[in-house]
């Protein structure tokens, strides 16, 4: 193989939805294989490499890629561990696509950076809602516009059922972040309220955000994590027509396949599932996680940095920082 690809962390997320997608393109890249995976729990890193007919599991990531010597790593550990074992990777040189938030807070997001830079090492944070192929089409038919200008507000809206986390602002940040991605602009002003539900726990609230983008869209974002379903939709307002997305999360989520439909006139001009855009009802080609990881892949494979680097995550980890601090303004 000439292009090697090894993983870090081979728990739940990474069974489900990233070793599936990187199986998925090595099958079709003749030329690239799945080297290693690496786990601190053995029995997981066997596991993991049985179940993705990997060559060589470890338990050691300094042992796996001195052995290796891997052309790209996909980290998919706990958040309270990203921060520190991206650091670590980056320092040894090799290219990294790592999970969702970058960091934990603003300052850890920035160190990150910093050490991307001094080092030189490509890098991408899988904000995988960038990649849903609704999200991927919205934006297909907002650049036909010519300008994100075009744009005059969205709403979006997370609900979940039974999110007794303490941070629930680590899940928060997809909607954040793919807000800021869809506009095609940073936040400029974001203005926070917080319903309280100590019932549930002490940190647990619905959360609201209101705020405008440095285009001049406005935005207004809700958070519901002790609702009925697990839904996340998304509304665009344009000067040319209204779009309404379902977002196909995971298999268990209500709006599964999703679907995108863009409105004219009170008229239907465009609508499609999530299905038909993916080509396949696999839910990580749905999620869009198969999308980023190719993205990712393809681009270190042509000797070109990410567009979607940790620098690129660090508003969103601001904004997300304001949320667990109940903070009242983000300016």
């Amino acid at each position: 193989m000439s292009f090697k690809i090894c993983v870090v962390g081979c728990g739940n997320i990474s069974n489900s939805q990233h070793g599936p997608a990187i199986t998925r393109y090595v099958k079709l890249h003749e030329d690239t294989g799945f080297a290693a995976c690496c786990d601190i729990d053995t029995e997981k890193a066997r596991d993991y490499s049985i179940n993705f007919n990997i060559p060589n599991f470890y338990t050691n990531i300094d042992e796996m890629l001195n052995t290796e010597k891997p052309d790209a790593v996909s980290l998919i550990c706990p958040e309270n561990k990203t921060a520190e074992l991206s650091c670590h990777i980056m320092k040894s040189n090799y290219p990294l696509l790592l999970e969702k938030p970058p960091g934990l807070s603003s300052t850890e997001t920035k160190n990150m950076i910093d050490v991307a830079n001094e080092y030189n090492v490509p890098n991408m944070v899988a904000f995988n809602r960038r990649y849903v192929p609704l999200v991927q089409k919205l934006m297909e038919i907002l650049k036909e516009y010519g300008t994100t200008n075009e744009i005059m507000d969205i709403c979006y809206r997370m609900i979940r059922v039974g999110r007794r986390d303490k941070e629930f602002s680590t899940t928060a940040i997809h909607g954040i972040d793919l807000v800021r991605y869809i506009a095609g602009a940073d936040y400029k002003q974001v203005n926070f309220q917080y319903n309280e539900l100590p019932q549930y726990g002490d940190t647990v609230a619905n959360i609201h955000l209101d705020g405008i983008m440095t285009s001049g869209a406005l935005v207004h974002l809700d958070f519901l994590p002790m609702s009925g379903v697990v839904t996340e939709r998304l509304e665009v307002n344009t000067h040319k027509g209204l779009f309404w997305l379902e977002l196909p999360v995971w298999a268990q989520s209500y709006d599964m396949p999703g679907r995108i439909t863009h409105l004219q006139n009170g008229e239907v001009v465009f609508t499609a599932s999530g299905e038909e855009l993916a080509g396949c009802p696999d839910e990580f080609m749905l999620n869009g996680i198969y999308f980023e990881n190719k993205s990712f892949f393809d681009n270190i494979r042509n000797g070109k940095k990410p567009d979607d680097d940790i620098k690129s995550g660090l508003q969103a980890v601001e904004i997300a920082d304001c949320i667990n601090n109940r903070s009242a303004t983000y300016r």
